[in-house]
C-alpha cells in the first residue's frame, strides 16, 4: 500500500497531523491501483493447483512453446465468450436492438498500453495526428508522441464560454467536431483516442447515442477510432447497486459500431475506410500482474499486427498466461471474482460520494450522462473557481498528508491555450476509490476535505 497509515491506525483525523507527517504520504489518493488485499491471488492459486493436477498436462505445456501470432486459440475463444456472456444485456448497436455487428477478431496483447503501442507502430506513420479527449488518461500522450506523432485535442464541451459548460468537463463538443471537418475543411486525423466506458480521470461515460454519432464520423472519414475500455466491465448500477436483479443497460463496446457505421453506399469494403477498435485487459477486472489484454478490431487491423515483426518473431504475447487466464474463464472462477469486485468496489464509490457530500464547495462532476450506471476508479471533482488544484495539493501534502491528482496532471494541452478548458481543468482533481482499505479510505476522504477547508479559508481570507 502507497499509504504510511498501517491498517490497524484507525485514528480519527484531527485538525492537524503530528508534525512528523508533514510532507509525506499519509493517504495517497492518488494511485491508480487495486486495493492490495482484493487481488485474487487465492484464485491464481486454484487456477495453478488445477491445471497442473488436473489432466491438462499437454494444454500446459504446449502454452509453454511459441504461440500464434494473433494470441493461441485457447485464450481467444475463451476471452469471446466471457466477452459475450458479460455483455448480453448492453444495449445492442442496431435500430431495433439487435445486435447486427459483424464479429470482431481479436489480439492478445500484454495489457492497454501495449495494444495502444502496437497500433502506433503497424497503423500510423511519424507526422500523423491523434486527437483525443481533454483531460485524458496521463500516460498515453507519451505513448503517441514516442512515435512521432501530433496530439491535439478534441473540441470539448467545456471550450464553449458560460456557466452552463463549466461542469461538462471531459464531454466531446460532437457536433462542432463533425462541423470542422465535414463543413470547414479541417483535415480530420489518423486516429482518435477515446476513453468512452468510466472515463479516466473524469469518470464520465459516453451515452450510446454519443458512441454512434462518433463512430459514424469516424467511418465516415477515414479515421482509427482507438476506444480504451479497460473499465468497461467493472461497473455497477447506480441507484441499485452491485446486486440489482434489472441493471440498467450498459452501452456496447465500441468495436460493435463496426456493423451499419462499415456498411456504406457504393460497396465500398469495410478495409477501404476507418473503424472502431476497442482496447482492454484484465488489469482492472482481474489483476494487472497477469499482463494479459485484447485488441478487437476488424480482420485487416488484426491482420497488420499478426504481421508485425516483432510479433512473428516472438511467437505472439503470453502463451503462458493466456492459457492460465483461459482456465479461469472456462472454469468460472473469472465471472466470480468479477462479481466480487464490483460489489467492493461500487460500496467504496458510494464511500467517498456520501462524505464528499459533507462538502457543498467540492462538487463531485464524475457521472455516466444520463446513463444509470457508474464505474471504474476514479471520482472527478470540481472546486471554486479560486482554487488551483495544484496549489491546493500541495498544500494537502504538506499540510494533511494527502496526495491525489490535480487537474492540471491529466490535461496534455495545458501549456498550449488558455481556453475555458484549461480554467476548468484547473479547478479539478481525480481521486482514486480502488487503493486504500476501506478504513483508510474513510480517513483518507476526510483528511482530503478537511484539508480543502483549511486551504479555502486561508485563500478567502487573503
Amino acid at each position: 500500500m502507497t499509504s504510511s497509515t498501517s491498517h490497524e491506525d484507525t485514528r480519527s483525523i484531527g485538525s492537524s497531523l503530528p508534525t512528523t507527517h508533514q510532507g509525506f504520504v499519509r493517504f495517497d489518493l492518488y494511485r491508480g491501483h487495486p486495493n492490495n488485499h482484493a487481488l485474487p491471488s487465492s484464485e491464481m492459486q486454484s487456477i495453478m493447483s488445477s491445471l497442473l493436477n488436473g489432466g491438462y498436462k499437454d494444454s500446459l505445456t504446449n502454452s509453454l512453446q511459441y504461440g500464434d501470432c494473433a494470441g493461441n486459440n485457447e485464450i481467444i475463444s475463451a476471452l469471446r465468450s466471457f466477452l459475450d456472456r458479460r455483455t448480453i444485456n448492453d444495449v445492442k448497436v442496431g435500430d431495433d436492438n439487435t445486435d447486427t455487428t459483424f464479429k470482431s477478431e481479436f489480439f492478445i496483447t500484454n495489457g492497454v498500453s501495449h495494444g495502444i503501442e502496437l497500433l502506433c507502430s503497424t497503423c500510423t506513420n511519424r507526422g500523423d495526428e491523434v486527437w483525443m479527449e481533454r483531460p485524458t488518461y496521463f500516460y498515453v500522450p507519451e505513448i503517441f508522441k514516442s512515435h512521432g506523432l501530433v496530439i491535439k485535442s478534441l473540441p470539448m464541451m467545456s471550450d464553449r464560454e458560460g456557466e452552463e459548460y463549466k461542469e461538462s468537463i471531459g464531454q466531446v463538443d460532437l457536433d462542432r467536431l463533425i462541423a470542422m471537418v465535414e463543413c470547414d475543411g479541417v483535415i480530420p486525423p489518423k486516429v482518435m483516442y477515446i476513453i468512452p466506458s468510466y472515463h479516466n480521470p473524469t469518470g464520465r461515460s459516453m451515452t450510446v447515442e454519443e458512441r454512434t454519432k462518433l463512430a459514424s464520423f469516424a467511418i465516415r472519414n477515414n479515421i482509427l477510432l482507438v476506444a480504451d475500455e479497460v473499465y468497461h466491465l467493472l461497473d455497477w448500477d447506480r441507484d441499485k447497486g452491485a446486486n440489482s436483479n434489472v441493471p440498467s443497460a450498459r452501452p456496447p463496446s465500441m468495436a460493435r459500431f463496426n456493423s451499419k457505421t462499415n456498411t456504406s453506399p457504393g460497396g465500398i469494403k469495410p478495409e477501404m475506410k476507418g473503424c472502431c477498435i476497442s482496447v482492454s485487459s484484465f488489469t482492472k477486472i482481474f489483476a494487472p500482474g497477469v499482463r494479459v489484454g485484447w485488441i478487437e478490431a476488424p480482420p485487416h487491423i488484426i491482420d497488420r499486427l499478426s504481421k508485425y515483426g516483432y510479433i512473428s518473431s516472438q511467437g505472439g504475447v503470453a502463451p503462458f498466461m493466456g492459457r492460465l487466464m483461459a482456465h479461469a474463464i472456462d472454469s468460472g472462477l473469472l465471472d466470480q471474482y468479477l462479481d466480487k469486485l464490483v460489489l467492493e468496489y461500487s460500496e467504496r464509490f458510494n464511500i467517498m460520494c456520501n462524505a464528499l457530500k459533507d462538502e457543498p464547495l467540492i462538487k463531485v462532476l464524475t457521472k455516466s450522462s444520463d446513463m444509470n450506471r457508474e464505474g471504474g476508479y476514479f471520482i472527478w471533482v470540481q472546486f471554486p473557481s479560486y482554487v488551483d488544484s495544484e496549489e491546493f495539493a500541495a498544500y494537502g501534502m504538506q499540510e494533511y498528508g494527502v496526495r491525489f491528482m490535480t487537474g492540471k496532471r491529466s490535461d496534455p494541452f495545458h501549456m498550449m491555450d488558455n481556453n475555458a478548458t484549461k480554467q476548468s481543468i484547473r479547478s479539478c482533481a481525480r481521486l482514486c476509490f480502488a487503493d486504500l482499505d476501506k478504513v483508510v479510505l474513510v480517513q483518507a476522504i476526510n483528511a482530503f476535505i478537511e484539508a480543502f477547508r483549511s486551504f479555502s479559508f486561508n485563500k478567502r481570507s487573503q
